[in-house]
């Protein structure tokens, strides 16, 4: 469990609570800012986040700078599925920003999964760094589908992932590697691509203004 989460989700932290106005405003409160500048509303509040509510609040984000092109797998979603694969290091935080939530005009869903085939139709999978030596097995198992992956794990963009979060001076920070996002027929948007940290592979393709 992230630390200053209790077990029903609500900060144990006062400070923190009053930082971010109460569980029931925290995704309203990224949701506003997000389009002005993701690294300047997140790094602001670094200070008062457990890091791991900072990876939740970037996983949730990620959702609105993605593009899936149209196929049989993306329009056959129901939802909007942000999946959680081996330990969840996340904890309630994702499911409190991603409560009544849409995205793509699809509702928006958290699951959390033992192995990676189970969430194969998932939008967006979180693997977490727990997976340690089946990390490269995960990833094969996303090869070619419509999935936007992310890991804290490390050597993660090496191995074929999408999207890594690094820790940088005391605050997450997150790379890309573009060319596994173009290889899943995905895009991201110009925006989030200009606050990471790297972007490795060509970036004038797959890429979405």
């Amino acid at each position: 469990m992230p630390s200053g989460l209790s077990h029903n989700g609500a900060f144990r932290c006062p400070s923190l609570w009053r930082a971010l106005g109460g569980r029931a405003s925290l995704r309203n409160r990224f949701a506003a800012v997000v389009a002005v500048s993701l690294i300047a509303a997140l790094a602001g509040a670094q200070n008062r986040m457990p890091e791991n509510a900072v990876k939740a609040a970037y996983v949730f984000n990620f959702g609105r700078f993605v593009r899936f092109a149209p196929s049989d797998a993306v329009n056959s979603r129901q939802s909007f599925d942000f999946c959680i694969v081996g330990e969840d290091p996340l904890g309630h935080t994702l499911d409190d920003l991603t409560a009544n939530e849409q995205l793509d005009g699809k509702p928006v869903r958290v699951a959390r999964f033992k192995t990676a085939a189970e969430a194969r139709g998932c939008s967006i999978v979180f693997i977490s760094a727990s997976e340690g030596s089946h990390l490269s097995s995960d990833l094969d198992a996303f090869r070619g589908q419509p999935v936007l992956t992310v890991s804290d794990a490390g050597s993660f963009l090496q191995r074929g992932g999408m999207i890594q979060f690094l820790t940088i001076e005391n605050h997450v920070r997150f790379a890309v590697n573009l060319e596994a996002v173009r290889a899943a027929q995905l895009g991201l948007s110009s925006e989030l691509l200009r606050v990471a940290t790297s972007v490795s592979g060509e970036s004038s393709q797959g890429v979405h203004p």
